[in-house]
């Protein structure tokens, strides 16, 4: 049954939890030793998670921490219906999200800064709503990397990790879910330079690669080549990567403030090139954007842009982020305004899809 508001708070700490206790006693399905030799279309098939619960009107929502840092407990933000409501989940602390997806949320586990000994670098997704939850396997390298996961029925497939290897090369793993180690993925045509990352995405055999020059990578999984897509050199501003009904869509801001202006590209595989997309082609969309990932395409009203715009307090050159503002862009009219809301968006705010 939808979740009915009946207020700007919402204690869901009641929130049962919905996971289907007979088959995980019979096929331990988050051990993932018992089941490498099974066949994955088949253990795929047998996950039968609990079904999303909508709690909103589809559109992304703000999850951050609550409070102190590395808290378990977290919030939930709608800035279009301006309610809130907090989970105090013990696999969120010491997390951060990667990606998030029809309900699903890819996240790392911060266990490093403390002490030079490695320890377990888990990463693992979950649905916060149904607390269904997939481990991964383990990640040995402590740079930092990117991720993004395709999905098959409303349920994550297959997940995808790119980041910076010696010598900048570019490091791509993908593990299916059962796979208990991750497949390292390596070009047959030529090195991929690491230079940044601003949008990662994943359609079947295909993942998308955007670096910070606006540059577009697409890596066939099946065939192991790639191919380079570059950016127009008179783009001097932040590139968005995101995907819309199927469609790889490129956002192309000309600044970070709230005097940008907006170019939409749709990406065409017969062409191999970027379209510019109309207004009226878009028309009936809201964007959710960030500088941190995670961004989305969503049917809504109007042409609109919500950016989380870092705040650092007026001062430029600082490096401590204190927390975010909510930039509201009308892309038609070019008019722009700061979301006034009931609610702190802390440094930690990530958009997510939870329905």
């Amino acid at each position: 049954m939808p979740y009915e508001n009946k207020g700007t708070d919402v204690n869901w700490s009641s929130l049962p939890t919905l996971l289907l206790w007979t088959i995980k006693d019979k096929l331990d399905i988050f051990d993932s030793t018992s089941v490498a030799a099974v066949c994955r279309d088949w253990r795929f098939g047998s996950l039968n998670y609990p079904k999303k619960q909508v709690v909103g009107d589809g559109m992304p929502w703000i999850m951050q921490e609550n409070g102190k840092e590395d808290t378990s407990s977290h919030e939930f933000i709608s800035i279009t219906g301006k309610k809130r409501f907090s989970l105090d989940l013990p696999e969120l602390r010491n997390s951060q999200v990667l990606f998030s997806k029809q309900g699903w949320i890819l996240m790392r586990r911060k266990n490093f800064g403390d002490s030079y000994e490695r320890l377990p670098d888990s990463l693992f997704l979950m649905n916060p709503l149904t607390k269904a939850k997939i481990e991964l396997p383990d990640v040995a390298e402590i740079w930092e990397y990117y991720g993004c996961f395709s999905t098959k029925s409303g349920n994550p497939e297959q997940v995808v990790l790119l980041g910076a290897g010696r010598s900048c090369d570019t490091v791509l793993r993908t593990n299916y879910i059962g796979d208990v180690v991750w497949n390292k993925h390596t070009s047959i045509d030529h090195p991929i330079v690491f230079e940044g990352c601003r949008g990662l995405i994943s359609i079947k055999e295909q993942i998308y690669y955007t670096n910070i020059w606006g540059k577009m990578i697409i890596y066939n999984m099946v065939t192991h080549c790639c191919q380079e897509i570059p950016g127009s050199r008179n783009e001097m501003g932040v590139h968005y990567l995101v995907e819309h009904e199927g469609n790889v869509i490129k956002i192309f801001a000309t600044d970070y403030s709230e005097k940008a202006c907006f170019r939409i590209s749709r990406y065409s595989d017969s062409h191999t090139n970027w379209q510019r997309l109309s207004n009226d082609e878009m028309n009936n969309i809201s964007l959710y954007l960030s500088r941190l990932h995670n961004c989305f395409c969503v049917r809504d009203r109007g042409l609109n842009a919500y950016v989380l715009q870092p705040d650092y307090g007026g001062l430029p050159r600082s490096r401590i982020l204190l927390g975010h503002n909510v930039l509201c862009y009308d892309i038609v009219d070019g008019n722009t305004q700061v979301l006034q809301l009931p609610f702190e968006i802390s440094a930690s705010a990530k958009w997510v899809d939870i329905g």
